[in-house]
């Protein structure tokens, strides 16, 4: 009786803390770090892009948009050719992130007709 006292005074302690640190990661973390996307803030917030990346790729909000529709909803500070031919990268930083080699970017990939193929937020 008294190894199962001993025992739990001690595992109880980490099983709660396990168990907290799963439900910060897995439930709360996501939630605060998604948002809908919306062009405005897209382009006049930098770092608030991280948090709409996940709405725009899962929901297949550019496919099949011409380059210049891209532009209008994403804005003009991107970069053309970035990863491989017919892409365009926008930077989307994560204020958690202090790495400086780390950055992230949302590509873009167009077929040959200009238009989305598909989207990626990639690690550099």
């Amino acid at each position: 009786m008294k190894l199962y006292s001993i025992l739990t005074t001690l595992l109880m302690p980490i099983l709660l803390t396990t168990i907290m640190i799963g439900i910060c990661y897995g439930i709360i973390n996501p939630i605060l770090r998604s948002k809908k996307f919306n062009s405005k803030d897209w382009i006049e917030n930098v770092d608030s892009r991280y948090k709409m990346v996940n709405d725009l790729k899962k929901n297949n909000k550019l496919n099949g948009k011409t380059k210049k529709e891209i532009i209008e909803l994403l804005g003009t500070e991107y970069t053309t050719d970035c990863w491989t031919k017919n892409t365009i990268c926008y930077a989307t930083p994560d204020p958690d992130n202090y790495a400086m080699l780390d950055h992230y970017e949302f590509v873009v990939f167009l077929n040959k007709k200009n238009k989305v193929e598909r989207v990626e937020n990639i690690n550099r």
